[in-house]
């Protein structure tokens, strides 16, 4: 069973007619919103798939925003650690998906990757955090770990951090998308954000870390060469 159909939902499509196993895709999509609405539909549709799929693992895909210190209060935050204290309390098992910034083409135009992109597609301004920093892992590299973890029964009942190795300054990215465009930003660096890591230790064998592919600058450009022709 999926529930949702977006992005995430579309990858996993090869699990909708599993009835061992709930893969959660469906939810506030902007990690900026701060109106109760989205936030309480979520959690109805939550409650209510915990209820009709008792017995099923029950696969949530929250947030490692979690990890980010200019993040900690907000509103997006607040609503995923709620949720996944309610999953864990109430499912007979579950995985907690903390993942990253995926990127899996354009469409939500509320991720980072995406919203450079078309600024700089539409010779729009924008701001760039100067310290900040920003984790990015493909789409794919999302489903194969998940699918390991769905097969492995000792990783049940845990949260599971799905993220990049490697963090990359905003700035970096903007410069991999001009090469890749031949467009040139416009864009203020702005003195803001705090740098932050994410420790991938728990699914390294899966990540296969000694693949110089992970590196920030050949991974960016992977990407955009992937999904942004």
């Amino acid at each position: 069973m999926v529930v949702g159909n977006g992005m995430i939902a579309r990858r996993f499509v090869d699990f909708v007619d599993r009835d061992d196993v709930v893969i959660f895709a469906s939810g506030v999509s902007n990690s900026k919103e701060i109106k109760p609405e989205p936030f309480a539909r979520e959690r109805k549709l939550v409650e209510e798939t915990l209820q009709q799929t008792a017995g099923r693992l029950f696969v949530y895909f929250s947030t490692a925003s979690v990890e980010d210190p200019t993040e900690q209060g907000s509103a997006y935050v607040t609503h995923k650690l709620a949720l996944e204290q309610l999953i864990a309390g109430q499912a007979t098992n579950y995985l907690l998906i903390r993942a990253s910034n995926v990127v899996g083409g354009p469409g939500n135009p509320h991720t980072i990757l995406n919203f450079f992109v078309d600024r700089i597609r539409q010779n729009e301004s924008f701001t760039i955090w100067k310290q900040a920093s920003r984790n990015l892992i493909d789409l794919d590299d999302v489903y194969r770990v998940v699918t390991y973890c769905i097969d492995t029964p000792t990783t049940w009942n845990q949260t599971i951090l799905v993220a990049n190795p490697y963090s990359v300054s905003p700035l970096v990215l903007v410069q991999a998308i001009e090469a890749h465009t031949g467009r040139q930003a416009q864009y203020q660096l702005v003195d803001k954000g705090v740098p932050f890591t994410l420790s991938v230790t728990g699914i390294s064998d899966q990540l296969q870390l000694a693949d110089s592919n992970w590196q920030p600058v050949h991974y960016v450009t992977h990407l955009l060469k992937k999904y942004y022709a």
